[in-house]
């Protein structure tokens, strides 16, 4: 929420500065995320009279006005001709400044005329973004030479706020100004209410019927008749709207906004005339029935979405957004103001159900205030008279009873063992007092009467943390508790934490994706058990995740897309499928792409499956998981030849692979991608729990160098496999050192060549006892490959 000084002075009129005031009410739990000047880049702007308007002597498109800011007639060019003589426009003479040029601007001729400085539109001012045309002053209450930014109070800070979800009170300049009273003690304004109404009666032109009262307890609507709505607000509003965020549209719809801003509570103002009725009913929606909003979209609704309907067809959606067929136009002449007070989960699953987020959404799905209905419509009929003329109803139509204030009860001792503070009942009642909430009780326990804007109210903490920050967070003590701590990390969470320690030595960095994926990336995984989010946050990511590769490939590619060289990732995290109960299961995978490394003595090389084997070797070796091995290839998405399951105590565990380059190319990764996917609690299983020391060697080793014709088809790993327990217990280690196809080899053959390190721990070994170890070596890979020794 963005908060412009001046307006916040209008409620709470502190003479803090901008960064003094930030900081105070910070402290106080109002959290000023930044001081904003959006118009400090306006400098030396000035109020000019135009003198007279002629066209360009060598441009269609450009014209040449005569102004003056009192001290003599200069010559502009300008790029649209929307004024005339005797107009009051801002002028940005040479040597000023505007935010949108970087340097001060400086004579400089156009077309062989010499323009001296600009004038200037809205959008050139940060006011409003509108371009169209040069800014007349004419309805303003400025005179010639006025400093501009003086005179329309643009020398001024906005407080950008973070508003927590359980205050939404802070979405308002008044709410705000409330907090600055209470830390300042400078006394609150209330808004100016006095209006001057027809003797006619709202409550005779309008009716309201409430067919939905769970949905929308209050509703009241004003009328105004006679407007024309043809026009613009005020220029000091339109710049405080666009200075909160907001983008100026016209006088009614304006007021509209700026009183939600103000106060807090979202409006809506109809075109009465293209009602029917007029009277508004507040329904639910049929199954299927439709409505267009004022984004121009036609909406499917269910019968869970709260409707403003006339007497024929469905206007509004309740607490969202307006629809097409009845928003105010500039042919609007009477107009209908909505003040009403919506519940706070219906607004929310509509709205996120359809992916509309308004201005009005956010604080209805926050919580606003039942008892300030008719202060906001009261204070938005009266600018909407004052900006766009108008006559004022007597009264309002519809509402409801009020709904009574509940008390929450606080008791001083709870409040002092809690905030390691003492705290005494009239501290307390100090405290409620300053921030304007009514009380009663004695020493043992004072009550407080929640107001309807304090949504966030319910309980006694809620009253004791109110204690805390008014009085101030520096007095809570640090004492630490005398109770006892028990117990400790839970195994599988410790395991995760050895694993990730792990991986971010092995070179990788730890993300964090959501949980969340999408049709597409389901279908990459070929899985058909997801689990449907009914209110995904994103509208493409609908499902729970089954696999962690398509967000670990997605990451991938957005760390490609920023220029990352290499990059070698991982990510542990929970993964679902639909089950009887569902299932969950921890999941680790990294991924690694670009290139091996930097610099001129670095491999030139890409990152492939090989260094994915590597890490996966690394990771098994530092847990202790010595019961693994490599399985069967796998078909698409990997590349063929280059992939593997990996199984754990023989079972399947995980995936190994490089990406096809067409399954990469539908991730928008250039070059190879390597990703492994393992079963977290497989891992954990196969863990080893002793940790072996062995004594280095004291005899030197016997290696003995073999070679292999194996058919094309055998995997080396296997032939390893089968070489080492052949081997025995003299094998020290066995190391693949070469793999060689073609020349005089058979077809469909290739040659392992292996070299072997026999040791016995007591002796240096004879020839007499490696001689029988190759043997059965030999014998082994015939009986199993078909092998032959290869001689020489």
């Amino acid at each position: 929420m963005r908060i412009v000084l001046s307006w916040l002075r209008e409620f709470c009129p502190t003479d803090l500065e901008a960064d003094e005031l930030a900081e105070l009410i910070t402290r106080q739990g109002v959290k000023v995320e930044e001081v904003l000047r959006p118009w400090g880049g306006v400098r030396g702007v000035v109020v000019a009279r135009v003198l007279s308007v002629e066209d360009h002597p060598d441009s269609d498109k450009l014209c040449v006005a005569t102004v003056d800011d009192g001290s003599g007639a200069q010559v502009v060019c300008a790029g649209v001709r929307n004024f005339s003589a005797g107009d009051l426009v801002p002028w940005a003479k040479p040597g000023s400044r505007v935010p949108v040029l970087p340097e001060p601007l400086a004579p400089r001729k156009l077309r062989g005329v010499l323009s001296n400085g600009m004038l200037c539109s809205p959008r050139e001012l940060n006011i409003a973004d509108v371009h169209t045309g040069i800014l007349v002053l004419n309805r303003e209450d400025v005179q010639m030479g006025d400093d501009f930014r003086v005179a329309f109070g643009l020398d001024d800070a906005v407080l950008d706020i973070e508003v927590e979800p359980n205050r939404p009170d802070f979405l308002s300049v008044f709410g705000v100004a409330r907090e600055v009273s209470t830390a300042t003690g400078v006394p609150l304004i209330e808004p100016d209410l006095t209006l001057e109404e027809a003797a006619e009666a709202a409550a005779d032109i309008a009716t309201v019927r409430l067919n939905a009262p769970d949905g929308c307890p209050r509703y009241l609507a004003r009328v105004i008749r006679g407007v024309d709505a043809h026009g613009d607000s005020p220029l000091r509003v339109q710049a405080r709207l666009s200075a909160s965020g907001m983008r100026p549209v016209s006088n009614v719809v304006d007021a509209t906004n700026y009183v939600m801003l103000e106060l807090g509570q979202p409006l809506h103002g109809f075109d009465m005339d293209l009602l029917s009725g007029p009277g508004i009913v507040v329904r639910r929606a049929g199954e299927g029935e439709r409505l267009t909003t004022l984004d121009d979209i036609d909406r499917e609704l269910s019968d869970e979405d709260l409707l403003i309907c006339d007497a024929e067809r469905p206007v509004a959606l309740a607490g969202v957004m307006g629809g097409a067929s009845s928003e105010v136009s500039d042919e609007t002449t009477n107009v209908l103001l909505e003040s009403a007070y919506f519940t706070r989960t219906g607004v929310l699953r509509t709205a996120r159900r359809m992916d509309l987020h308004s201005e009005a959404s956010h604080r209805f799905e926050r919580g606003t205030d039942p008892e300030g209905l008719e202060r906001a419509a009261t204070r938005c009929a009266k600018l909407i008279v004052e900006w766009a003329g108008g006559t004022i109803a007597r009264g309002v139509a519809g509402a409801r009873e009020l709904p009574t204030r509940g008390w929450v009860s606080m008791r001083p001792a709870r409040a002092s063992m809690l905030l390691d503070d003492e705290v005494s009942a009239g501290d307390a009642r100090e405290v409620f007092d300053r921030l304007g909430m009514a009380h009663r009780g004695g020493d043992e326990a004072v009550e407080v009467e929640v107001p309807g804007y304090r949504v966030d109210i319910e309980r006694e903490v809620d009253l004791i943390e109110e204690v805390a920050r008014v009085r101030g967070y520096a007095r809570i003590g640090s004492t630490v508790p005398s109770a006892g701590q028990a117990g400790g990390v839970p195994a599988s969470y410790a395991f995760e934490e050895r694993l990730r320690d792990v991986l971010v030595r092995a070179g990788l960095r730890e993300v964090k994706l959501l949980s969340f994926a999408s049709g597409d990336d389901l279908a990459f995984t070929d899985d058909t058990d997801a689990i449907a989010v009914a209110n995904p946050l994103q509208a493409d990511e609908g499902f729970l995740r089954t696999r962690l590769m398509p967000g670990l490939l997605h990451a991938v590619a957005r760390n490609q897309a920023r220029g990352s060289g290499s990059v070698a990732i991982f990510e542990t995290g929970t993964v679902y499928q639909m089950g009887d109960p569902v299932e969950e299961r921890s999941s680790v995978a990294f991924a690694l792409t670009g290139p091996a490394g930097r610099g001129w003595a670095a491999e030139r090389r890409e990152l492939d499956v090989l260094d994915a084997k590597g890490v996966l070797e690394t990771t098994m070796g530092e847990l202790g998981v010595t019961s693994w091995v490599l399985g069967t290839q796998l078909d698409a998405p990997f590349h063929p030849g280059r992939s593997a399951i990996v199984l754990v105590a023989g079972e399947p565990a995980g995936t190994i692979g490089e990406l096809h380059p067409r399954a990469a190319a539908g991730f928008e990764i250039e070059g190879r991608v390597a990703i492994v996917e393992l079963d977290v609690e497989a891992l954990r299983a196969a863990t080893g729990t002793e940790l072996l020391v062995r004594e280095a060697p004291r005899f030197p080793p016997v290696r003995r160098d073999l070679a292999f014709v194996v058919p094309e088809a055998a995997p080396a790993g296997d032939v390893q496999r089968a070489l080492d327990e052949a081997a025995g217990d003299l094998l020290a280690e066995s190391v693949l050192f070469d793999v060689f196809r073609g020349g005089s080899l058979p077809e469909g053959t290739k040659s392992l060549a292996f070299t072997l390190d026999l040791r016995a721990p007591d002796r240096t070994l004879t020839g007499e006892e490696t001689d029988p170890v190759v043997e059965r070596i030999v014998r082994r890979l015939r009986d199993d490959f078909g092998a032959e020794l290869r001689a020489g």
